[in-house]
This record gives structure tokens, sequence and C-alpha cells, in this order.
């Protein structure tokens, strides 16, 4: 079973398995799904909108960083960071993962 708000955004979801709860914000960001157990996995943006995090009740799962353009050029995930860049177009051009933390990355 779903339900929606007046916006057409999905505000809950009821399975067999439980009931999912979304909270956006007022740019229809999703801000917070509640899980069955009642945790919350929050999603924090930048100022521009794009995803800069998740953590689940506090607890950081992923990270994102980004250019001056947006575009995410790390992303940490536990010990692992993913790297990202870019050719003159604006496309991605190469990714690659490590267990280097992101700020020992920057001093390569």
């Amino acid at each position: 079973e779903f339900t929606y708000d007046l916006l057409g955004r999905l505000t809950k979801e009821t399975t067999p398995q439980g009931t999912l709860a979304y909270d956006y914000d007022p740019l229809s960001n999703l801000t917070t799904l509640t899980l069955p157990t009642g945790q919350h996995l929050n999603h924090l943006y930048y100022g521009s909108g794009h995803l800069h995090q998740l953590n689940l009740d506090g607890q950081l799962i992923s990270d994102m960083e980004r250019d001056d353009l947006h575009r995410e050029i790390y992303r940490t995930q536990g010990k692992l960071t993913s790297c990202f860049g870019y050719d003159s177009m604006g496309r991605k051009a190469w990714q690659y993962a490590t267990t280097l933390p992101a700020e020992k990355l920057s001093q390569i």
C-alpha cells in the first residue's frame, strides 16, 4: 500500500515486512526515510540541492564531496573511497576506488 502527499510525493509504503515513511524538504528532496525498525536514514544536501551525506541515526554511511561545478569527485563509504574525474566537456572520464581516506588522496 502506498500513500502520497498533495505534491505527489511518496510519504508511506506499507508491506508485510513493515512500514517505510518518507519526509521531504521544501525543495522535495528526500530528507528522512524512517525504517520499520524506527531507525532514520537521513539524507543531507548541499545548498545546491546535491546529495552530500547519508547517515543512519547519525552514524555516517556515505559522504559525497563535489567540485565547484557540483560534480561528485569523492565518495566515502566506510573504509572505501571512490574518486571521479571529468573531461573538459564535464563527462566522467575516469573513476577508481581505494582504501586511502579522501584527505590523504588530496595530498597525493
